[in-house]
């Protein structure tokens, strides 16, 4: 969730997915669509499912933070309809 590394992650997680180092992952992100980092994990997804809700978060005080955007759960793998039947009641999804 850094901003200044979030692309750099994207492009590592995809680099290791392509070159077969990573056979499956779930990565938690923002749904910032418009952002190269985004489309760079999506190209190599073969699921997403967008919760209905935005994912809060605590913080280090215990408290609930207030995301300022919703996310998305992205999957990596050979395994879309397993993700998919566990992650769809979180919102919605679909295969790649």
């Amino acid at each position: 969730y850094a901003s200044e590394l979030v692309g750099e992650f994207a492009d590592k997680m995809a680099w290791e997915y392509r070159q077969g180092n990573v056979t499956e992952a779930i990565v938690l992100i923002n749904n910032a669509t418009e952002t190269r980092w985004f489309r760079t994990l999506i190209d190599v997804a073969s699921a997403v499912v967008f919760p209905s809700s935005r994912v809060k978060f605590w913080k280090p005080d215990g408290d609930l933070g207030a995301p300022l955007q919703g996310q998305s759960i992205i999957y990596l793998g050979k395994s879309p309809s397993v993700f998919l039947s566990e992650f769809n009641g979180f919102g919605w999804g679909a295969t790649l």
